[in-house]
């Protein structure tokens, strides 16, 4: 009886100190290999979800910014009584149109545009006709333009004139304005643009700004483009 003991003994001290040898340097090297696997997937998947939510962050940015420019334009241009011909000053393109008073403002109002070539920026801004007493600073509506106004038909602001036009007539001047705010330096199909004709319902081929030949009007004893 007590042989059999003392063996039983003898093989639990030799389990014990088989357990106490640890790992094979085979099986750490795996596990270290399972667990850089995991870690280079979460933190792919961590990267990935911050883009996308950066991406939809300057999405909603551009948005806002191309609706308010086109708020601001839609609600003005429409009581435009003329519109004068887009150029550029500075390297800068600019175009400007004048308001007459009606119940909206009451008093009239010349507003400027211009694309900041430089920085890439939409700005505004507005003074009496006639004077630059009141003339405000530039507002930023749009940052991160990305037009590539080596092409005809990006450029920011196209002037339709009243009257014939090929097959057609044109009662009043209307303005083509395109703006393409995409994300950062790329472009990409996320982005946001606007693209829109507007009418003038006040202007007529009689307008001082339509004839090519003619004053354009903001620009005489107001301010310039700088």
């Amino acid at each position: 009886m007590r042989r059999v003991v003392s063996r039983t003994l003898a093989l639990r001290n030799e389990t014990t100190r088989g357990d106490d040898s640890g790992v094979s340097v085979v099986e750490l090297i795996v596990a270290m290999g399972i667990f850089t696997m995991v870690l280079v997937v979460s933190l792919a998947a961590t990267v990935s979800m911050s883009n996308q939510a950066v991406s939809a962050q300057v999405v909603g940015d551009t948005a806002s910014q191309l609706r308010k420019t086109f708020q601001s334009m839609d609600k003005e241009l429409r009581y435009a009584d003329a519109i004068n011909a887009p150029g550029t000053s500075g390297g800068n393109i600019y175009v400007e149109y004048q308001v007459p008073a009606t119940a909206i403002h009451g008093e009239e109002l010349c507003v400027q545009w211009r694309y900041v070539t430089a920085s890439n920026e939409l700005q505004r801004r507005t003074w009496t006709p006639g004077t630059d007493a009141d003339l405000t600073g530039w507002s930023t509506f749009v940052t991160d333009l990305q037009n590539d106004l080596t092409k005809a038909d990006e450029q920011p602001f196209a002037l339709h004139r009243a009257g014939p036009t090929g097959s057609k007539v044109f009662l009043r001047q209307g303005l083509d304005v395109y703006l393409d705010a995409g994300l950062s330096n790329n472009k990409v199909d996320a982005g946001s643009q606007l693209d829109v004709y507007m009418v003038a319902r006040n202007s007529s081929a009689e307008s001082v700004s339509n004839d090519p030949s003619g004053t354009q009007v903001c620009l005489v004893g107001g301010a310039q483009r700088p």
